[in-house]
């Protein structure tokens, strides 16, 4: 894909739910965050929602009704020469 191509794509997607596939064969879900002429930036969702991680038992973490976890965001810069293609994905809150 031309990089003015993936430009207008990213820019139709802003703020969106995406993969990018790069020329590369690698590939990153997350959201369009940023985008300038060079590059587009995503910030992938990390859920921290594992009862173990957080030093609660299975037992405590199954007998409460309602959990909270904090959704973090890590961000990832990808040059807009080497993007592939770019699909729309569904997006599931917890």
């Amino acid at each position: 894909m031309h990089p003015q191509q993936a430009y207008h794509l990213c820019q139709e997607h802003l703020y969106r739910y995406v993969r990018i596939m790069t020329a590369d064969g690698r590939s990153y879900d997350g959201f369009i965050a940023e985008l300038d002429d060079q590059c587009v930036t995503l910030a992938i969702p990390i859920c921290d929602c594992d009862p173990e991680s957080s030093g609660e038992s299975s037992y405590e973490a199954d007998y409460r009704q309602v959990q909270f976890f904090h959704r973090r965001f890590r961000r990832r810069r990808i040059p807009l020469g080497i993007i592939a293609s770019l699909f729309l994905l569904p997006f599931f809150f917890r």
